[in-house]
């Protein structure tokens, strides 16, 4: 498996592990602790364990429309929402859309283009910033700053 595999295997990995994650904040947002509790036992009863369910949306989407009905189309729908707003993409569909299909090109954007979910950026796995220590006189004498923006450690203005 060369560089170029490897990259796109974890791109694919983290689409499908940030789809869990986004699934289980919009039930636990939208329904409340509770009903995600509910919800995550109909899907176990069904044969989908808490874990498979990004490797297995569509039996997901399966379980809840044949035990909600059309109201699942909201979970669905808010589910499809966080990913994009996850990957920081553009929300170019309407509700009446394919959600499936809209998961599909996202996943393909998110490969082609390399792109990490906000949740895996904004845990400073990247770049390190280090942030200056403004209280009680620690305001690092002589040095001015063009900015209040957290500082690149090692960089010098």
């Amino acid at each position: 498996m060369d560089e170029e595999d490897l990259l796109r295997s974890s791109l694919v990995e983290s689409f499908y592990e940030t789809l869990g994650y986004c699934f289980g904040k919009v039930l636990l947002e939208t329904l409340g602790p509770r009903v995600q509790a509910s919800v995550y036992d109909l899907l176990g009863r069904s044969g989908i364990k808490k874990e498979e369910i990004s490797n297995r949306f569509d039996g997901v989407v399966q379980a809840l429309t044949s035990t909600l009905g059309t109201s699942s189309r909201v979970i669905v729908h808010r589910t499809v929402v966080e990913m994009f707003k996850e990957y920081s993409q553009r929300l170019d569909f309407s509700y009446t859309d394919s959600l499936r299909d809209r998961l599909a090109l996202l996943k393909e954007a998110v490969v082609a283009n390399h792109v990490l979910p906000r949740r895996l950026r904004e845990e400073g796995t990247f770049d390190s910033v280090e942030k200056p220590d403004w209280s009680e006189g620690n305001a690092l004498k002589g040095q001015a700053y063009s900015s209040l923006y957290p500082m690149k450690k090692g960089v010098k203005t």
